[in-house]
């Protein structure tokens, strides 16, 4: 509900930056008409130049920068000599800027009086990890043959006691597991076809499939050896602490609209056709 006005506060707030102008006396670097361009104007825009493009604004040389200023300077003139100031529509926009810049002021002071600590970030980071959900990882060897009838004749020699990787360097015609005994190494059930990985899933640590798996690339008998939760790499706190005080001066700031609203009196008198 609040966040296309959160969005536009926020994007207002980057205009301050170009307003600080004239803050301080300082030296002319040029002069338009009589009109000087100062130290301050010069520094503030390319303050605001590097927000709008930063890479871009790296390799910008002064004398560009002065030509830019010395270009809008001469358009600001030649708007107000035509007075372009005191149209409607000038002064309509000025307005709606000003509503802008104050309220992205207020959000700016809401969030200057209520800080998030470090041990607030660190609590949210916490939180956000836990939230990750882990998979689990399952190590597995297989017995891949063309028919059914094949593959329940393995099941039944299984039953026996033979020994599964030598059964599968018999007769397995999967050519790079059976190298290996039929290892398949640490698979997770969303890296493999859906029967696989489902087949996968139900098997008791040191447990083979009692019935064949059918899959596109044949019949499967399935071992599981070993199961793990996988190691994900996590982002370090500093990598990401930027981003969460992000999210959570939104919510400080979706939070402070809901209570401004539910402190005020609100009545909407007509509704958009």
């Amino acid at each position: 509900m609040f966040k296309p006005l959160i969005r536009t506060c926020i994007l207002s707030s980057a205009l301050l930056v170009s307003l600080n102008a004239h803050t301080a006396p300082t030296d002319s670097l040029a002069m338009v008409n009589g009109e000087p361009i100062t130290q301050q104007e010069y520094d503030d825009y390319v303050k605001a130049r590097a927000k709008q493009n930063p890479k871009q604004n790296e390799k910008v040389k002064p004398e560009k920068v002065i030509e830019e200023l010395i270009q809008r300077e001469l358009l600001k003139q030649d708007a107000l000599k035509k007075g372009i100031d005191k149209t409607p529509e000038f002064l309509q926009k000025v307005e709606f800027m000003r509503d802008s810049l104050l309220m992205a002021m207020a959000m700016q002071d809401y969030l200057a009086k209520h800080p998030i600590d470090d041990a607030t970030l660190r609590k949210e980071y916490d939180t956000q990890i836990a939230l990750i959900k882990v998979p689990q990882e399952y190590k597995v060897r297989h017995i891949l043959v063309e028919t059914e009838s094949d593959a329940k004749a393995i099941i039944a020699e299984l039953d026996e006691g033979k020994d599964f990787g030598e059964l599968a360097k018999e007769k397995s015609k999967d050519p790079v597991s059976a190298k290996q005994s039929g290892d398949l190494g640490w698979i997770t059930k969303q890296k493999v076809v859906p029967k696989f990985g489902e087949a996968v899933v139900k098997l008791e640590k040191g447990k083979y499939t009692a019935s064949p798996v059918q899959t596109q690339f044949g019949w499967h008998i399935i071992q599981l050896d070993d199961s793990r939760l996988a190691t994900l790499p996590l982002p370090p706190f500093e990598s990401v602490k930027d981003k969460i005080e992000a999210g959570l001066q939104i919510k400080l700031m979706q939070q402070y609209l809901s209570d401004l609203q539910n402190q005020a009196k609100i009545e909407i008198v007509k509704q958009n056709p």
